[in-house]
């Protein structure tokens, strides 16, 4: 196979660039690669015009340039996340018994995406590509709190906040506290919000960018959703939603993950409501 020789330098030396240190100069690159200083700055020059590299002016060094994240974008939205997901969502199901579906926003809504059916006879009624409020349910409310300021204001005046059942969220400032404390906390629950006898909890999928473009819902009858069971799926659907975030690239900040042995504390669910 016929290697081009400027092709293969222009390669070894973006593969010098790995983030320790930041920023490299010529010498350095052509110490590494035995390479001479006038190849790496030619080879350099046309690399920052067309964005794999970019020059900081205080230092005349090189650091990776923005075509370098477009590329590494690109690689990452080509990766099918869903397949990655599927195995992790079979496990859940497992651990829980109960059923554990994907949740992505679909204009004004939420649509199912991926679906692994409980253990029980007694189930949910949720389906494969169904359209479900954004308004109400766990999964829903995770999406909701997770969107640009802008785009929730737009949904929420466009959908208002139908009441479902009994113990759906109308008032718009006990629901903006609702999203405020599913964004503190990083996971939501709803107790028969949507559906009389259905509870469910929820936690966010994040991409490499840390955006959030799933939420991942353990839901099932209220009845079996005591304050024990909630606890669990709790604890388990958000580690699960962090290793499928990992895995499509995500990295949690520092602090974000000395906090994740805290313990969760449930709400009071009663007889499961």
């Amino acid at each position: 196979m016929q290697v081009i020789k400027s092709v293969n330098t222009a390669l070894k030396i973006l593969s010098c660039f790995t983030g320790d240190p930041p920023t490299l100069g010529v010498t350095e690159l052509a110490k590494e690669l035995r390479l001479t200083k006038s190849t790496v700055s030619r080879i350099l020059s046309t690399m920052e015009q067309v964005g794999f590299v970019a020059r900081v002016a205080e230092t005349q060094k090189y650091r990776l340039g923005a075509k370098v994240l477009e590329l590494a974008g690109a690689f990452l939205s080509s990766h099918e996340w869903r397949t990655v997901a599927r195995a992790h969502l079979k496990a859940l199901r497992d651990a829980t018994g109960e059923s554990v579906a994907l949740f992505v926003v679909d204009r004004d809504r939420r649509i199912c995406l991926e679906k692994w059916e409980s253990v029980h006879e007694l189930r949910s009624s949720i389906k494969l590509g169904g359209r479900y409020p954004l308004t109400a349910g766990a999964g829903g409310k995770v999406l909701l709190a997770h969107l640009p300021e802008d785009e929730r204001k737009e949904i929420l005046e466009k959908t208002g906040l139908p009441r479902h059942t009994s113990h759906t969220i109308t008032n718009p400032r006990d629901f903006e506290r609702e999203l405020q404390d599913i964004r503190r906390k990083g996971f939501a629950e709803s107790y028969r919000e949507r559906v009389p006898h259905l509870s469910s909890v929820s936690a966010p999928i994040r991409n490499f960018e840390g955006r959030v473009i799933a939420a991942l819902c353990v839901d099932g009858p209220a009845v079996r959703f005591t304050a024990k069971k909630v606890k669990a799926c709790v604890d388990l659907a958000r580690r699960t939603a962090e290793r499928i975030s990992q895995e499509i690239g995500y990295r949690p900040p520092a602090a974000e993950r000395g906090d994740r042995e805290r313990t969760v504390r449930p709400r009071k669910t009663g007889d499961g409501a």
